[in-house]
């Protein structure tokens, strides 16, 4: 069983993610972060962490993950160029997958 933290648990994206995740045997929301909750207090709990929250967090929990070698998915939007460095810095560290768009019409757009 994969488990996992979801930070922006309480917006449109989180919630969307928490009643798929309810859809799949294998996979355990351990955790919902939301504005105010701490990361770190329940990372050991989680094997990866998807992060659909606010730019200017992504940074901090990407470090969390590092920290304790957790995976980190980000589907938040909005980051500056100094963000993006800060975060994608730390993927020789963990697995980070990282899409500015979880759309599929966008993303094959992007392909194509």
């Amino acid at each position: 069983m994969t488990r996992i933290a979801i930070t922006g648990s309480k917006g449109r994206m989180g919630q969307a993610l928490i009643t798929c995740a309810a859809k799949f045997p294998d996979l355990q929301v351990a955790a919902r972060i939301d504005k105010g909750d701490d990361l770190a207090s329940v990372i050991d709990n989680c094997d990866a962490v998807i992060d659909f929250s606010f730019h200017e967090t992504t940074a901090g929990f990407a470090e969390i993950c590092a920290a304790q070698k957790k995976a980190l998915v980000v589907g938040t939007t909005g980051h500056t160029e100094a963000d993006k460095s800060q975060i994608l810095k730390l993927k020789s560290e963990i697995p980070i997958v990282w899409s500015s768009n979880y759309s599929t019409g966008v993303n094959t757009l992007f392909w194509l």
